[in-house]
């Protein structure tokens, strides 16, 4: 079959309250993507993360949920599904990252720790920062990666635009608490 330069299917594990919110139209985007509300410290630094990974995001969607549903904001975990347009993606500040190198001091290992550390930026060069981060995905704090695992971090508002409206792909049952 021939190349055809399809979009890129990314997925978001969340819960049904945060899926809401997402899928939300804001005033500037078909999507309701808050960098306000993304956390830092993470891989990448602070940005809105998404996987190819099917499976991946469904775990992490049912991980959200159990963080939550203690707190009764969610109901359920929820999977959203991105069809980012590559030709759109291909002029946006790039880093990538196909293995985690070959060791602790390696330049993926170097990148990460930076973020980790709370670095606001991960800048290019001058005040650019890199639009959207592509990679494995670390295991908490330690040097491992997770086998089979990646990461798709947007960062900037230059990929934000170009990042469409989600479609809710799956829900998990509801759970419904009975007051006691």
């Amino acid at each position: 079959m021939p190349w055809t330069n399809g979009p890129l299917i990314l997925y978001h594990g969340t819960t049904d309250d945060a899926a809401t919110a997402i899928s939300k139209p804001s005033k500037a985007y078909p999507h309701g993507v808050d960098f306000d509300r993304c956390k830092p410290l993470k891989d990448f630094g602070r940005g809105f993360y998404l996987t190819t990974v099917l499976r991946q995001a469904e775990s992490w969607a049912d991980l959200k949920f159990k963080r939550h549903a203690k707190s009764r904001k969610a109901a359920c975990s929820a999977v959203l599904r991105f069809k980012v347009d590559r030709d759109q993606l291909a002029p946006l500040l790039s880093l990538c990252f196909v293995t985690e190198g070959a060791g602790p001091n390696s330049d993926y290992w170097d990148f990460v720790d930076h973020c980790r550390e709370g670095a606001s930026t991960h800048l290019l060069q001058g005040d650019k920062n890199y639009d959207v981060v592509f990679g494995p995905v670390s295991l908490g704090r330690q040097q491992f990666v997770i086998k089979d695992a990646d990461q798709v971090s947007f960062h900037t508002e230059a990929a934000l635009k170009i990042l469409p409206a989600p479609i809710l792909h799956s829900q998990g049952t509801p759970t419904y608490k009975m007051e006691g």
